[in-house]
């Protein structure tokens, strides 16, 4: 009894390998599919969805393998601590152990109302060793013309202040340290390490004050006035197991949204690639004259296209998506199946079942589906995985140009990113080698697995 084809997929080492990393991949692209939102690229391309994260952190685990511990990410709710009426005292405290200061410090106030005259909100960051830093100063807008009591303000999205270059706390601080500690700065210090450090006594450089930090707010208001909450977010030196991109995005996130982006691009591709070379191929083998004639002329012609300047020039003058580059990749990619096909089918037709089955009656579909197509399966399996590769690595190149679908991440658009805006030149790695080798690993599944159906395909090979 013949082996299943299973058991020929699974007896070669290409053919484990390759269903090893497919298998892989699809479940991977599940999970993404279950857990992240259909319109990610919607939150991917919201600048505002990611403006607490830092800007071009390294991965996490990049520094501990460096011997550094890096500062984490993280949003410190204040407590109250004093309130009264149109009065407020709210306070957090948190410590800090590292060895790199946070990358930044945002404070976010959320739902402030207001009776008659707008409060006023103070907040500040008290140091370990007593120095209290003016981060923020806020007041929200007051009353507009036909507005009535209560005012509410922050409710819809909360106020953003980044304690960045130029601001009071900044400006405090370069201050003091020169007074207390004697420093003699240069200018071009970064906030972060303004407002977290402290001279080291060796070096005279700014390196991390560790210890217990608070952040205190005071509202000032009138009667009935009142905030809702007030937040500190402070900016991680390293972000989680990707890092992120130049505008604060999570690539990890990217990377994975970019996996059944990936697999749908490949495999849809490729089957329709395959059905329609296959079904032209069949009808022009099978019929021959005129038929034969008509579709490989048609393939003669569209094969000595130049495929890639073709899919530059069209993806620029449509409407960039993931439908366009596949519809192109489909309607220029047919003709070499159809041709091989034809060939094939030429010397299947002469077969004595196939004669017998024409003799006995059978209508032309019925010997093309049940006679003719069956011994074009195993090979028509191999082309179509064969093809899955070529289409993705088709998607990675261009959106490398500039002229994938923007609305959605893929690896080739990180890959773009991470070149246009320089990563290489500046180290900035975790934008590049990880999306790379993606490509890579999915290329090489797929590859695997074709190797371990070429003997369903040859028979010649499946002897050996």
């Amino acid at each position: 009894m013949e082996e299943s084809a299973w058991r020929v997929l699974l007896g070669t080492w290409p053919g484990r390998v390759g269903v090893a990393l497919i298998a892989a991949l699809a479940l991977v692209s599940a999970g993404v599919l279950l857990l992240l939102p259909l319109d990610f690229g919607r939150v991917w391309n919201d600048p505002s969805a990611w403006a607490d994260l830092p800007k071009a952190a390294p991965p996490e685990w990049s520094a501990y393998l460096l011997g550094v511990r890096p500062s984490l990410q993280r949003e410190i709710e204040l407590e109250p601590v004093v309130r009264g009426d149109g009065y407020e005292v709210l306070e957090a405290t948190f410590a800090l152990e590292s060895d790199l200061p946070p990358s930044h410090l945002i404070v976010k106030v959320r739902s402030v109302s207001f009776q008659r005259d707008p409060p006023a909100l103070l907040i500040d960051l008290i140091r370990p060793d007593g120095i209290a830093v003016p981060v923020a100063r806020i007041s929200p807008p007051g009353p507009r013309a036909g507005e009535s009591p209560p005012f509410l303000r922050y409710a819809e999205r909360p106020l953003r202040v980044e304690v960045g270059p130029g601001s009071e706390g900044v400006a405090y601080m370069s201050r003091e340290l020169a007074a207390r500690y004697g420093v003699q700065l240069s200018g071009t210090e970064q906030p972060s390490h303004l407002l977290f450090g402290a001279p080291d006594p060796s070096s005279g450089r700014l390196v991390v004050l560790r210890g217990r930090y608070a952040v205190r707010a005071a509202f000032y208001g009138s009667e009935g006035d009142r905030v809702g909450s007030v937040s500190v977010v402070l900016g991680g030196s390293h972000y989680g197991l990707m890092g992120t991109d130049g505008v604060g995005r999570d690539l990890m996130l990217g990377l994975l949204y970019g996996f059944p982006v990936a697999l749908g691009i490949g495999l849809f591709a490729s089957v329709l690639v395959t059905s329609i070379g296959a079904l032209l191929g069949l009808l022009s083998g099978y019929y021959r004259g005129a038929v034969e004639a008509v579709i490989q002329r048609a393939a003669d012609v569209v094969a000595n296209v130049p495929l890639l300047p073709l899919l530059i020039f069209l993806s620029f003058v449509l409407r960039p998506s993931v439908i366009t580059i596949m519809a192109l990749l489909v309607a220029f990619s047919w003709p070499g199946l159809a041709i091989v096909i034809r060939s094939m089918v030429l010397q299947i037709t002469p077969l004595p079942f196939v004669e017998a089955s024409r003799a006995m009656g059978s209508s032309d579909l019925r010997v093309m589906l049940l006679h003719v197509l069956p011994q074009l399966a195993p090979y028509l399996l191999a082309q179509t995985v064969f093809f899955a590769p070529s289409a993705i690595l088709a998607e990675a190149g261009l959106s490398f140009l500039g002229l994938g679908d923007p609305t959605i991440p893929t690896w080739g658009q990180i890959l773009e990113l991470g070149f246009r805006t320089g990563a290489v030149f500046t180290g900035y790695w975790w934008w590049v080698i990880p999306p790379g080798l993606l490509l890579a690993l999915t290329g090489i599944a797929f590859a695997s697995l074709a190797m371990g159906l070429e003997p369903l395909a040859s028979p010649k090979m499946r002897r050996q």
